[in-house]
């Protein structure tokens, strides 16, 4: 499949205020690779070289101990980017991402995008905003995790998911029950139970792709 770079990197809010000109010269530094699903793309503490924009596709991000015990920051997809951290500040690599789906990335070299920083010294700041939105989420995900049970985290992290439609909020895009278990530090096994409990009750309604929460869910469970 053929990607209009350009087009790819107006999408991502980073650039998305950037003239043609701008993205124009960016898009001749990038080039494109293509993973499988279940590739890891990035480890944790490796030395991060390139920023990669998700063309198409879905990762996830997650930190994980020498066990092999994960604990997932979240989801990415198509428009969104990852590993600008490692490429600002010349550090390893803080996560990992492994892919949910087969997925095409947009990728740009350290060099190259220093390069064009120097040169679009207006796009710092919508760096900058971005970089800022994406540690308060952080944040949020800390606060949920130390000061809320297993359903508390499950529901945060579900309306953090859910938009509006009518009189329903929905998950447009199921994530599958061990996503939802490694976000919010739990068992495959306790997201089940309590999804069956919240199908019985009426509170929500599960189909082939997508999660439609009827009513306000219980403050606890």
């Amino acid at each position: 499949m053929f990607y209009d770079l350009r087009e790819t990197l107006q999408r991502v809010p980073i650039f998305s205020g950037l003239s043609t000109t701008a993205l124009t010269t960016l898009a001749e530094h990038a080039s494109t690779k293509t993973y499988t699903k279940n590739s890891i793309v990035i480890s944790e503490g490796e030395t991060g070289d390139a920023l990669y924009i998700i063309a198409s596709g879905k990762v996830r991000i997650c930190l994980s101990d020498e066990g092999g015990k994960e604990v997932c920051l979240g989801t990415e997809a198509a428009g969104q980017c990852f590993g600008e951290y490692a490429l600002l500040d010349e550090s390893p690599r803080s996560a990992t991402v492994i892919t949910e789906s087969k997925s095409v990335f947009v990728v740009i070299s350290r060099r190259n995008f220093n390069q064009w920083l120097d040169e679009n010294p207006k796009a710092s700041l919508s760096i900058m905003k971005e970089l800022v939105a994406k540690i308060r989420d952080l944040t949020e995900n800390v606060k949920i995790l130390a000061l809320c049970d297993v359903y508390g985290r499950l529901v945060k992290v579900m309306m953090s998911m859910a938009v509006q439609e009518g009189d329903n909020y929905v998950i447009q895009t199921k994530p599958t029950q061990q996503e939802l278990a490694n976000r919010i530090g739990s068992s495959r096994e306790m997201v089940s139970k309590i999804f069956k409990e919240l199908s019985k009750g009426g509170y929500i309604e599960l189909d082939s792709n997508q999660v439609i929460i009827r009513k306000q869910l219980p403050k606890a469970w």
